[in-house]
């Protein structure tokens, strides 16, 4: 979006720090020229592309009741009551109520939530989408005045209630006790665990990481807990002894895989009859060395070995197993020491679609670019695309122009930042883009919030963009401008003096 801070707002600030009455009026005058001449320049702009201006203010711009109310047939009333910028009342609610789209109100987190403004409208109000509405003032008054308004359902799993024991317990007839016992917002202990045993349940609350679970908690419920959900919450501490003492119950191929657990080669040793060998071979947080892989080296699963992400990867590891290992996992590994001379060592047993989505190969060493070009009929360019570790130049796209997935490129964010952030600056982007403008999926590009909008690269980029989805994101300015020149740009394209013929309705 648009600096929400224009320059004339700049100087007031400095003004109010001044050290005479003098110098701040003399900043304060001007600093509003300034905004008389950026408020000049946006007419202009909005004037020349009335297209955007409709989309820019429904998205962006805090609309009165009278502009609400002067162009009422034209407005996406759906849209702008998703708003985050109207400047929302009770009064406003219902000078509109026949045209505001009510679900979109009952999700908006904007609205002056309280419980005179849900009583005002509760006939019209989603209830069910208000129930998972964080933004509500949820207080257990609130909850008690529309008791039969409320889908119970949709609240158990609302993580953002007053939750409390008495809250749980006044309520046992309404509650969706599946939600609850997945919902990890509740105030969890033994006590009120015990209290509804019988109602909740043990699957969700076996995978509910909001639970305090310790032995003693594990152990009080050994006959209920889902077992294998239990063996893949996160938050279970479960050493040696925990492991041992529910040996049979365990699911040993989820242990196998967490990373929490308190791995040593100790720990592996004493369970190596029941662990999966599989998943345990994938596990970035064993206490991976050398020893570790020869003491277990007829049980490691080779293929897992190679997608493994420790920080224990070498050019001499790969080379001593260089037979077992599986290449096409290693090639989309990115804990590999990589650089352009391991990439070419290997060249022959590389998975190169797989190599060339790896975020993690070598694009700023130095040899990048003869790296880049020596394989260019081995990569798999939509994966290139799409990398956020290119050293992104003008040079560099042109360099693979007929290459490149330029639909991947349209939606690379970390593209437009380098070439915006050179020493051309915007300039040089506005170049590039218009440089391959019959390349570039415009849709995409629209939507591209990684671009560094201006009204000026919007200018240059007028012919192709599509409005409607760049004012999804971006404002150009429009907060700025007065409600009378927006009312006047309004009346001006439904009268046909900018757009003739354009219907906007």
């Amino acid at each position: 979006m648009s600096d929400p801070t224009p320059p004339g707002s700049a100087l007031r600030i400095l003004a109010g720090q001044a050290l005479t009455v003098a110098g701040a009026r003399r900043l304060d005058l001007v600093a509003q020229t300034l905004d008389d001449v950026q408020q000049r320049e946006t007419r202009a702009f909005f004037a020349r592309h009335p297209d955007l201006l409709l989309h820019c203010v429904q998205n962006h711009y805090p609309l009165d009741a009278e502009l609400l109310a002067e162009h009422a047939l034209r407005w996406d009333w759906r849209r702008l009551s998703a708003s985050a910028a109207i400047p929302w009342s009770l009064d406003l609610l219902s000078q509109f109520a026949d045209y505001w789209d009510w679900d979109s109100l009952s999700k908006n987190r904007h609205l002056p939530w309280s419980p005179a403004l849900l009583q005002a409208f509760s006939p019209k109000w989603n209830w069910g989408l208000l129930s998972g509405n964080p933004a509500l003032p949820w207080s257990l008054e609130l909850l008690e005045s529309f008791a039969p308004l409320w889908d119970w359902r949709v609240l158990s799993r609302n993580a953002e209630l007053p939750w409390t024991g008495a809250l749980i317990t006044g309520n046992t007839h309404l509650w969706d006790w599946v939600g609850l016992s997945w919902n990890e917002g509740l105030p969890w202990n033994l006590t009120l665990m015990t209290r509804f045993a019988e109602r909740w349940d043990w699957t969700g609350l076996s995978a509910n990481p909001g639970l305090p679970l310790d032995a003693d908690m594990v152990a009080e419920f050994a006959g209920l807990w889902n077992w294998s959900w239990l063996s893949r919450n996160t938050q279970i501490a479960a050493d040696a002894q925990l492991l041992q003492t529910y040996a049979d119950h365990w699911d040993w191929t989820a242990l196998s895989q967490r990373r929490l657990l308190r791995w040593t080669p100790e720990l592996i040793a004493q369970f190596a009859a029941r662990w999966d060998w599989h998943a345990l071979s994938a596990n970035a947080a064993l206490p991976w060395d050398q020893a570790l892989l020869e003491q277990w080296q007829d049980r490691w699963d080779w293929q897992a070995l190679s997608a493994n992400t420790a920080p224990w990867w070498s050019e001499a590891l790969l080379e001593r197993y260089a037979d077992q290992w599986d290449w096409e996992q290693l090639s989309e590994n990115p804990a590999l020491p990589w650089s352009a001379a391991l990439v070419a060592r290997w060249a022959d047993h590389w998975d190169w679609d797989r190599l060339s989505w790896n975020r993690a190969l070598p694009w700023r060493q130095e040899g990048a670019a003869a790296l880049l070009l020596a394989h260019a009929a081995r990569w798999d360019w939509a994966g290139l695309s799409q990398s956020e570790t290119m050293p992104w130049t003008a040079d560099w796209v042109a360099a693979c122009a007929d290459h490149w997935d330029w639909e991947r490129l349209s939606a690379n964010p970390a593209l437009f930042a380098a070439l915006a952030g050179g020493a051309a600056g915007v300039e040089a982007l506005a170049d590039c883009i218009e440089r391959y403008a019959e390349r570039w999926n415009w849709a995409t590009l629209s939507g591209q919030i990684g671009l560094p909008w201006s009204q000026a690269l919007y200018q240059r980029c007028a012919a192709q963009v599509f409005p409607h989805l760049v004012a999804q994101h971006q404002d150009l300015g429009a907060p700025l401008l007065p409600a009378d020149t927006v009312r006047t740009l309004l009346a001006e394209v439904g009268s046909g003096e900018i757009l003739p013929g354009i219907n906007l309705a």
